[in-house]
């Protein structure tokens, strides 16, 4: 079975859109191009995900044609250890609260009108109702 490995954003500021994701989610800068600004790209991690922001019209950004901002990734859903801490960090970093939000499941608009949601429990109860729930491991080798 396949297993997400990754997803990329493009942005036009992918060093102010990866400060957002650190500083709020406490994600990992693993590189940046070029090295000093990270004007083309930032690439984070949560130890599991590879997560890069892209410069939008970049070199290798794929051009989809027009009615692009209808296109895309929708949203990117956290788990957090406390839901409330974590959403008062979003709203102090300036995201705003989306509607469809509700206690468990919180929304918000971050970079670049990207939605968040973040929740401290739930999907891993939908996965394990439709199919074996595999656990990610570190690999220590």
């Amino acid at each position: 079975m396949a297993r997400i490995k990754h997803i990329a954003l493009s942005t036009d500021d992918p060093a102010k859109t990866a400060d957002f994701y650190k500083s709020v989610f406490g994600l990992t800068e693993l590189r940046r191009v070029p090295a000093d600004t990270g004007a083309e790209g930032v690439w984070l991690s949560d130890g599991y995900i590879y997560f890069a922001i892209l410069k939008y019209g970049g070199d290798d950004t794929p051009n989809l044609g027009e009615g692009t901002s209808t296109k895309g990734v929708h949203h990117i859903g956290f788990y957090v250890d406390d839901l409330e801490q974590a959403c008062a960090t979003l709203e102090s970093a300036s995201a705003t609260e989306c509607q469809g939000s509700s206690k468990v499941n919180r929304k918000y608009k971050g970079p670049d009108g990207l939605m968040i949601d973040v929740r401290a429990r739930g999907w891993d109860e939908q996965i394990k109702a439709r199919m074996p729930l595999y656990q990610l491991t570190t690999d220590l080798s």
